[in-house]
């Protein structure tokens, strides 16, 4: 690759990191052609970008990043996981692809300012998406005034009931 190319490939890079608020590394030697086009369809279903990197352009581009805490994990075949919106989606393909490509193995990332670990991204795998837990979150907070308007009504009907048992005693005697 000739010097200017490879400059613009850092810029590039450096800039696409700096924006990211999570990533991923996976090492894909052993992966053939249909595996990682299959793979890469899958992650652009989530919004997730798959690329190949040379591990010198990686080291020069993540420099200033959250991507440079993970420097010491640039060796072999990597490709970088750019995530641009929901990580446990990303996380849920990959730990799903992982049955179909063994040779995909994540090495490591970073979730907002944390490196994380592989342990750690399979985890986020069994997280609902963020739509799911808003919608949870909107569940409950509609059920609240319904249960509050249930057990208010219910001292009501209570006190109603008692005030109609003591008119009944006091007509009948």
């Amino acid at each position: 690759m000739e010097r200017k190319k490879k400059e613009k490939v850092v810029e590039e890079l450096q800039a696409k990191l700096a924006r990211l608020n999570a990533m991923f590394l996976a090492e894909y030697s052993g992966t053939n052609m249909s595996q990682m086009t299959k793979l890469r369809r899958e992650l652009r279903n989530v919004d997730v970008e798959f690329n190949v990197v040379k591990n010198t352009l990686l080291t020069i581009a993540s420099r200033g990043t959250k991507a440079e805490a993970l420097q010491d994990m640039f060796n072999g075949p990597n490709a970088i996981i750019c995530i641009n919106k929901d990580p446990s989606s990303a996380a849920k393909v990959l730990s799903g692809l992982a049955k179909d490509i063994p040779s995909l193995k994540l090495k490591s990332g970073f979730l907002g300012d944390r490196v994380i670990t592989t342990e750690e991204i399979l985890r986020l795998a069994t997280i609902p998406s963020k739509e799911v837990l808003v919608g949870k979150f909107l569940g409950l907070l509609q059920g609240m005034p319904q249960r509050l308007l249930y057990v208010l009504s219910g001292n009501m009907n209570k006190l109603v009931m008692t005030l109609n048992a003591i008119k009944f005693q006091k007509e009948q005697a």
